[in-house]
């Protein structure tokens, strides 16, 4: 396979990564071993060393374990951002537990179904209790995580130690990371993205993680300015909320990455305006890859991609659609082998995503399979209609989505969120001007919130039901 990406790496990183046989949480104890005084994870200023953690993780497996729950059993995590997550997390796996990491931002409907699919032995809503500190228990699958839900049932993605291990070294050394970093987790850590790339990364090298139970932009400054934080991962949104206030102190940081949405608009140049320092880092990752897949070198960032495959992960376009492999692909989803056969070929992820890449490797994504509409026999991709609204200065947020006709089929409609009310008249002429005629939304509703996720992500079917169309 022609691979040429490879020529435009970050320097000095390999292709080829050395991704030990071990368990995720072997990552802690080497920690301790080797720093055991150093903060791992902060919250509300308190801060626990790596030491006392990994006794904490210890200590709380065996109370798992006297708790009832079997190697190999679904423990339930309903935690938000806090110490009791992550020590709770690692515990669960240090007993050879399987993790189900439930926002606790979801419905009962959800929740419900993620317990009648992963049949947890065990469900906490809190840190665990202390028991006989237990040594290691093996075992292969880590964490099932559920898929957002955005378009139906949530399905279990199977995550295995290696993956896992595989996706949070990737990430540290696409942009180097060290022991040095302080890495301020506003991402849900029960979301695979805030797993990998606040929690695992983190204490793969070593570094510290400080946790905030949710996002305020005036607080964000605060704990930037307060821990020195040199990561700062989030959503469009977050970052657009950062941006739309006055300048900040955030001069500590040097990694930072928004993800969550396809879209962006002028995000990235409007912050890399405001902080030159710390330039804006974009990328592409799925459940289904742990999550990591896609990042944009540092050093050679491409405007509209989302860069190139990480290491040891190949990537192809076939018949439109965007197709992995690598080591943080998982094996396919809970209780669901029709699913697994339908979204794996050979070996393959079919993301389900339209994407295009070009002769450098450098991979944009065009849409989402499933979002695409289809209005008077011409193919509209919401991404590239969002893409045109986010650039009138007025308009903070935008949605496109289809209402169902019978005889048009699926007629774009635009939510918008705007800075300012009043310009919704100039939203048409915007689009006029730089779309093709049949992608132009034919409706301009306006909104004073676009309904999302627990991470961010736009909630495309609430919008569809205002329309009427589910």
């Amino acid at each position: 396979m022609h691979r040429p990406w490879h020529a435009f790496y970050p320097p000095g990183l390999s292709p080829k990564g050395h991704y030990p046989a071990e368990p995720l949480w072997r990552f802690v104890e080497r920690a301790a071993q080797a720093r055991p005084g150093k903060p791992a994870v902060v919250e509300q200023g308190r801060a626990l060393a790596y030491g006392e953690f990994w006794q904490r993780v210890r200590r709380g497996a065996g109370w798992i374990r006297e708790a009832g729950a079997a190697a190999g059993d679904r423990v339930l995590l309903r935690i938000g951002n806090r110490a009791d997550f992550v020590v709770a997390y690692y515990a669960a796996l240090l007993a050879g537990c399987v993790v189900v990491a439930s926002s606790p931002a979801i419905g009962e409907r959800e929740r419900d179904e993620q317990r009648q699919d992963a049949m947890p032995a065990l469900e906490m809503e809190g840190g665990p209790g202390e028991g006989r500190p237990l040594g290691p228990v093996a075992g292969e699958l880590a964490v099932l995580q559920y898929t957002s839900g955005t378009t139906g049932s949530p399905m279990g993605a199977m995550m295995t130690h290696q993956n896992l291990v595989a996706n949070a070294l990737q990430n540290a050394r696409w942009f180097g990371w060290g022991a040095d970093e302080v890495n301020l987790a506003i991402l849900p850590l029960c979301h695979t993205w805030g797993m990998c790339v606040c929690m695992n990364s983190t204490f793969a090298v070593g570094g510290t993680l400080v946790v905030a139970e949710r996002f305020d932009e005036s607080e964000t400054f605060s704990l930037v300015a307060r821990h020195k934080a040199t990561v700062l991962y989030g959503s469009a949104t977050m970052f657009h909320r950062l941006l739309d206030g006055p300048r900040g102190p955030l001069d500590s940081l040097r990694h930072v990455k928004a993800g969550a949405m396809l879209s962006q608009g002028d995000l990235k140049a409007r912050w890399d305006a405001r902080y030159p320092h710390a330039p804006m880092q974009q990328g592409y990752g799925l459940t289904e890859a742990s999550p990591e897949c896609h990042n944009n070198p540092p050093q050679r960032h491409k405007a509209g991609s989302v860069g190139l495959p990480i290491q040891d992960t190949d990537c192809r376009i076939v018949d439109g659609e965007v197709q992995l492999k690598g080591p943080q692909v998982t094996a396919g989803y809970w209780n669901r082998p029709d699913a697994t056969r339908d979204a794996f070929d050979g070996g393959w992820l079919r993301t389900g995503d339209v994407g295009s890449m070009d002769e450098e490797g450098y991979l944009t994504i065009l849409d989402r399979k499933k979002d695409m509409l289809k209005f008077r026999g011409y193919t509209v991709s919401p991404n590239a209609v969002e893409d045109c609204l986010l650039r009138h200065p007025a308009v903070r947020e935008a949605v496109v989505v289809g209402r169902p006709d019978p005889r048009e089929g699926e007629i774009p409609v635009a939510f918008v969120v705007l800075r300012d009310r009043g310009c919704e008249a100039h939203l048409a002429d915007h689009c006029r001007a730089r779309l093709a005629p049949y992608e132009v939304p034919r409706e301009y509703l306006v909104i004073d919130e676009i309904p999302k996720n627990h991470v961010g992500k736009p909630l495309r079917r609430v919008l569809r039901g205002r329309l009427g169309g589910g």
